[in-house]
């Protein structure tokens, strides 16, 4: 299951790669954003993509009524989001770590 969520980890971050590739302003994208609902609903009971999509939310409301600019919302959004990738890639290594012990 948790291997699950880090490909799905992996496969989002490269959709908002190139989302982020497509168009500088990728808050008002209505495809990056059914994306996400979709994601979101999808994987509601596990915390880091709720956290990621909040903290998406936010940022595009701070870039709408112009308190920071997109690029420093781009920048914001993917040092979270690559600190939550590391956070899960650590997890998974842990499991695996427990596994090996287990089979010796």
């Amino acid at each position: 299951m948790k291997i699950k969520v880090i490909a799905m980890t992996v496969l989002f971050s490269f959709f908002s790669c190139t989302a982020i590739a497509e168009s500088d302003d990728y808050c008002s994208q209505e495809k990056g954003n059914q994306q996400w609902e979709r994601v979101v609903s999808k994987y509601k009971y596990f915390s880091t993509w709720q956290s990621l999509h909040r903290l998406r939310s936010g940022l595009c409301q701070q870039v709408e009524r112009g308190a920071i600019s997109m690029s420093e919302a781009a920048t914001v959004f993917e040092r979270e989001k690559a600190k939550k990738m590391r956070i899960l890639r650590e997890r998974k290594n842990k499991i695996r770590g427990r596994k090996r012990i287990l089979l010796g």
